[in-house]
């Protein structure tokens, strides 16, 4: 870092040392941080994580959920000021022999060993929310292809806008099934290369198409822009422009379509079965 100054200036001297020290300091923060990254990357013990994954299912998975990221009757453990400031099982350990009976959670004779492991799940639930990098999505592809074929053909009318042969094909080698699934529930928006500017999503393929009817003059189609009860805008591919109309009750004439109305009404539908199911065929299709 560099200061200048004029020599004579004890201020700008004072200030300069100030921004060194701060400087100095962080500097101090993101070494300890990364040294801290590090050291918990090695001294992770797989084993003790599965077995305290294991354990929390079986103990605590009913009120915490499986992931310990909160269930029915529990908050999130990832979140918990006990669990984030424990060293090596001791404060969980104290916490889980008292409980919290006033709370609806009750005491725990857990053995030191079973304390421990279940510390190091829940710290490297913490460590892999922080480092979102690392994070993996392993549990995607639960579901029934066969089922999900027949859901595709059937009950979820989806052959009538898609076929596995046409823009389907080879859609389970082109994309990840955490990604497929997405698509599936959420399929507006586009992936974009990494460094490349933001596209808005009018100029998406699968933008929401509106045409505007003038009381005098021709109807005049292209991408929604912005829809509100004093105007209406929309975007022409053609021309790279977009083109606006003030409005007064149903003048103009403004009608909405929406090509993936059916997927938007497909997601108070769906069940888990469903959802698992469809993603697994959707994989299926190399």
């Amino acid at each position: 870092m560099v200061c200048r100054m004029n020599g004579s200036n004890r201020r700008a001297r004072g200030v300069c040392k100030a921004r060194a020290i701060l400087f100095s300091a962080c500097s101090a923060i993101s070494a300890i941080a990364l040294s801290s990254s590090v050291s918990w990357a090695q001294q992770t013990d797989a084993a003790a994580v599965e077995r305290g994954r294991t354990l929390l299912v079986d103990q605590c998975g009913f009120c915490h959920g499986a992931n310990a990221r909160g269930g029915s009757g529990g908050p999130d453990l990832t979140r918990s000021v006990i669990v984030q400031t424990d060293e090596a099982g001791k404060q969980i350990g104290e916490f889980l022999t008292a409980g919290r009976p006033d709370k609806g959670m009750p005491k725990f004779d857990l053995s030191a060993v079973q304390v421990s492991d279940l510390a190091a799940f829940l710290h490297e639930a913490i460590h892999l929310n922080a480092a979102r990098g690392l994070y993996k999505i392993l549990d995607i592809l639960v579901g029934d292809p066969k089922a999900g074929e027949a859901y595709f053909n059937g009950p979820g009318r989806c052959r009538a806008c898609h076929s596995p042969a046409g823009d389907l094909r080879g859609v389970g080698a082109k994309y990840e099934p955490a990604t497929l699934q997405g698509r599936l529930l959420l399929p507006r928006g586009r992936e974009r290369a990494p460094g490349s500017p933001p596209v808005p999503l009018y100029k998406d393929p699968t933008a929401v198409k509106v045409s505007v009817t003038p009381s005098s003059g021709a109807t005049v189609t292209g991408a929604l822009v912005r829809l509100t009860d004093f105007e209406v805008t929309l975007y022409e591919a053609e021309g790279d422009r977009q083109r606006t109309w003030l409005r007064n009750g149903d003048v103009p004439k403004v009608v909405v379509a929406d090509p993936l109305q059916a997927h938007l009404d497909q997601l108070t539908q769906w069940t888990d079965a469903d959802m698992h199911n469809m993603t697994a065929y959707l994989a299926s299709l190399k």
